[in-house]
């Protein structure tokens, strides 16, 4: 069997492009991969042709790794979101393939499930969270105070408390809560955030702080208020987790399966993770491909925790044919060969490309602040 083609389709979903990524062969079985990533998809797609020309075409699908090696190493520059993302849509065809061709799921090429089914949550706060619940997930992801970046450290602290107070009230106590910082803080802010949190049971706390010095993560591991510090989307590879493991700075980690080199590379990072006890908890706001593959691979990893979920999936159900609906705040695990998600080409044409940029936030003194 050999790679006679990769093709790539730009599909508009609400908030991003999905990039869906279909490898052809000789034989007439084919994969799908999806390597969606918020206002940079042509960047992306770009790279997947690159890689696709010099490292893909011609070979041997099954042979998973050694092409997965040929993409990271032969063109010499490597790492970063942009060839990650190439790479991760590209492997999950690969391993789509690979189990199409064996009549077997994914997870059976990962060693066979070590769970029933997969817990999840998704996003909102306090106006959605009872909305979320019913519809079956485990609980609610939701922001820190995203509606004013200022430098008011107390009086953020204060509004935080408010609003996991509601959440809180509403969800009661069997359903998680989770928090997303994106890396809006320095430490000493951070902490009064976790101070702020500590009477209500966080699930995790997710990017604190920035990603680029993961070493201060240090300062709020451990934190006196028992608020697990989750991170780990913008880390894009084994080697950027290395240190962040081995120094254990993290409670949780997040690696997503569109950035960090696909199924390949994210089941390493969750095999690096365990015998430091640490959780694996995949972050996971894309589409329905990439939401099938991280199915698979969580269903194969001892440490894993609970997977993220973007309800944004549903307004695009026309396009794949996977149940992507909780029961009881978990997603079945499918047994179809390959990851178990099939795509509709012709409804692509109805969601076409938009360059969708996320709205600029900037400080209340006009300084940029993180998206």
């Amino acid at each position: 069997m050999k790679v006679t083609d990769v093709k790539t389709f730009l599909v508009f979903a609400e908030r991003q492009n999905w990039i869906f990524v279909k490898v052809l062969t000789d034989e007439g079985i084919y994969g799908w991969g999806e390597a969606s990533i918020e206002g940079l998809e042509l960047m992306v797609d770009a790279a997947i042709h690159v890689l696709a020309q010099r490292s893909v075409i011609g070979e041997d699908p099954r042979n998973v790794d050694y092409v997965w090696q040929k993409m990271y190493r032969h063109g010499f520059w490597k790492s970063g979101f942009v060839y990650q993302s190439a790479i991760s849509g590209i492997d999950m065809a690969l391993w789509d393939i690979k189990g199409k061709a064996l009549g077997v799921p994914v997870y059976e090429l990962l060693g066979g499930k070590v769970r029933d089914r997969i817990r999840t949550y998704t996003h909102g706060g306090p106006e959605l969270a009872a909305e979320i619940i019913a519809k079956g997930f485990a609980g609610v992801k939701t922001g820190t105070v995203p509606e004013e970046v200022g430098d008011d450290r107390y009086g953020a602290a204060k509004k935080f408390a408010a609003k996991l107070d509601a959440i809180r009230r509403i969800i009661g106590d069997d359903h998680i809560i989770a928090i997303d910082h994106h890396g809006d803080s320095t430490p000493r802010d951070a902490m009064s955030l976790l101070e702020a949190a500590k009477d209500y049971d966080l699930h995790f706390f997710e990017e604190p702080i920035p990603p680029e010095n993961s070493g201060l993560y240090g300062k709020l591991i451990g934190n006196p208020y028992n608020v697990p510090i989750a991170a780990g989307e913008r880390l894009y590879s084994r080697y950027d987790y290395r240190e962040v493991i081995s120094d254990r700075l993290l409670d949780v980690i997040q690696p997503d399966i569109c950035h960090c080199g696909g199924i390949s590379e994210i089941r390493k990072i969750a095999y690096m993770a365990e015998p430091y006890l640490i959780k694996f908890a995949p972050h996971n706001p894309n589409g329905p491909v990439a939401t099938a593959a991280t199915i698979q691979v969580c269903a194969a990893m001892q440490n894993f925790d609970i997977l993220e979920f973007s309800q944004a999936t549903y307004a695009r159900e026309s396009l794949y044919d996977i149940d992507l609906k909780p029961v009881d705040g978990y997603f079945k695990i499918s047994d179809r060969p390959g990851l178990g998600v099939e795509l509709d080409e012709e409804a692509f044409a109805a969601y076409p490309f938009r360059d969708y940029q996320y709205p600029a936030r900037y400080r209340k003194d006009g300084s940029a602040a993180e998206q």
